[in-house]
């Protein structure tokens, strides 16, 4: 049983050599892309070493066409290595009485064996549903030919479900004509309004002028992507393992931001509450003091404050992932991805980690409480340790 058997790569490669790389699927790039190989030998090694009974799943997972699909399978597949390489024993799909979690980490200084469950978190589904429409207008664009770039830009929201690309391609296609690459050294801009489609068309001319497929660079409109998905993502493996916390065991969820693009401070501020400054000033007097801290709005803040009733203490820590392609070398034109791993620490945990288990990598953990909060502080932040 193989990932990347040689009838279904050569199947993908008759049904995708003639797409645009704009609409063919991340498991096909995976799969054809020469430059990829080391990271296909890499997943093939890793589904040989797994149990029989969970072979079939990964393998159709992985395997599959939607991206939630894959990297979920994919990201099991890294946690379980990650740990097997630092020396603990893993156990995949281990049965709770509410189901079966991802992982399970046992062995080595383990007091109690660890509950992993590997969260992938997405972008928001409108906003991939308009970057695959998106996808369709560059792919038919992509099929014109001329010597110029063009930079193409969205300005309606949304993008219309039905757009007429013949007309599209055409307008596109005599304005290019209407510029000669001998000439025109300089960007020039132009609009296309349709049926409620609204572009913004800028040519880029070629250092050297040559009949090429025109999309150089394109964008959506810019939006601020805010947590929620994060949020509800974790709200549901806190809520799914309850029988967790009569177990006593450590839980951790493993979360992948694969396609969103949030920065850490959001995933901080769903975990422990916004940041705020509270300004305070007695009667009669001038002297105002202010108070930094944050909000009881987080996932884990007792509310109201420290008296308040504790939440989702089931949780142990949040371990967050994130992946790198390698820079090319032209000594080596095989890329590879690297994982690099940060742990926050749940402060009202009922079950705390110990932070010796990720000993090499950085961790945000409480170091000091009082009547007003708990305060976190990362160590080995600057700490750039990579699994591959």
């Amino acid at each position: 049983m193989k990932v990347f058997a040689e009838s279904w790569v050569t199947n993908l490669e008759k049904k995708y050599h003639r797409a645009s790389k704009y609409t063919t699927p991340f498991i096909a790039k995976l799969a054809i892309d020469p430059i990829l190989s080391k990271e296909r030998t890499k997943i093939e090694e890793w589904l040989q070493t797994l149990p029989k009974d969970v072979k079939p799943d990964i393998l159709g997972r992985l395997r599959s066409k939607s991206s939630h699909q894959h990297f979920s399978a994919y990201y099991e597949l890294v946690l379980r290595e990650f740990f097997k390489s630092m020396g603990y024993s893993v156990t995949i799909r281990p049965k709770l009485k509410e189901g079966e979690p991802d992982l399970l980490v046992t062995g080595k200084n383990l007091a109690k064996p660890i509950i992993i469950e590997v969260a992938t978190v997405f972008d928001d589904p409108e906003w991939e549903r308009e970057e695959r429409k998106l996808d369709l207008i560059l792919e038919q664009l992509d099929k014109i030919e001329h010597y110029f770039f063009v930079m193409v830009a969205v300005e309606s929201e949304p993008i219309p479900e039905r757009v007429d690309y013949e007309s599209l391609q055409q307008f596109v296609t005599q304005w290019l004509d209407s510029f000669d690459p001998k000439i025109i050294h300089e960007s020039q801009e132009t609009g296309y309004q349709s049926d409620g489609l609204k572009l913004k068309v800028t040519m880029i001319p070629r250092k050297i002028p040559k009949r090429k497929p025109i999309v150089g660079s394109y964008r959506l409109p810019a939006r601020f992507m805010n947590s929620i998905q994060v949020r509800r993502v974790l709200e549901k493996k806190i809520n799914k393992y309850k029988s967790l916390k009569k177990l006593e065991l450590p839980f951790i969820i493993a979360l992948s931001l694969a396609s969103a693009s949030l920065d850490e401070e959001a995933i901080i501020e769903e975990l422990f509450g916004k940041e705020q400054t509270i300004i305070k000033s007695k009667p009669g007097e001038e002297v105002i003091e202010t108070e930094s801290g944050r909000d009881f709005s987080g996932l884990l803040t007792p509310k109201p404050g420290l008296g308040g009733k504790t939440r989702n203490t089931r949780l142990s820590a949040v371990l967050e992932v994130k992946s790198k392609w390698s820079p090319l070398k032209e000594a080596n034109r095989e890329a590879e991805r690297k994982h690099f791993l940060r742990v926050m620490h749940n402060p009202f945990s009922s079950t705390p980690l110990d932070h010796r288990v990720f000993k090499d990598y950085p961790q945000l953990v409480p170091v000091a409480e009082d009547d007003k909060g708990i305060s976190l502080q990362w160590i080995g932040e600057n700490t750039e340790v990579a699994f591959s």
